[in-house]
């Protein structure tokens, strides 16, 4: 089986950190899952990592590499520290704290503007800061430094 890419996946602009690796960590993923690189990923228990689902999740990182389904190997490597193209779910302003949004039209990866309350509840939720001022379902680079 062969992972095809996500729709609308992160795309890497600039990775930052050691060698340019974007301060990769490796989670634990369920061994049977398939991963596209470019998935934005949540914490879903201890060092374990699974495609996003929504505003309420604990950023992971991006898949940095595709993990097949068929492939024992239940580990994944992140970028956490970057520039990172994401869709805009919703208009997104310059300097704008964003989180993960809800998958809408089928189409997963997507972030949204951090409400004030996301802003300050929680910093564990906050992908990134957006790099520029952009419309509803635009590309919007986020600089991600988790």
């Amino acid at each position: 089986m062969t992972v095809t890419a996500a729709l609308n996946a992160i795309t890497e602009v600039e990775s930052y950190g050691e060698n340019s690796s974007g301060d990769q960590r490796r989670f634990t993923v369920a061994g049977a899952t398939d991963i596209a690189k470019g998935s934005n990923l949540q914490l879903s228990g201890d060092r374990t990592a699974s495609q996003s689902t929504g505003r309420a999740d604990m950023f992971a990182g991006i898949a940095a590499m595709d993990k097949e389904g068929d492939d024992p190997s239940t580990e994944i490597a992140t970028w956490q520290n970057g520039i990172y193209e994401f869709c805009a779910s919703g208009a997104i302003e310059f300097g704008t704290k964003v989180v993960s949004a809800v998958p809408k039209g089928g189409y997963a990866n997507q972030v949204c503007a951090a409400t004030p309350t996301e802003v300050t509840s929680s910093n564990s939720i906050i992908i990134g800061v957006a790099q520029k001022t952009v419309s509803d379902s635009e590309r919007v680079q986020v600089r991600v430094n988790n």
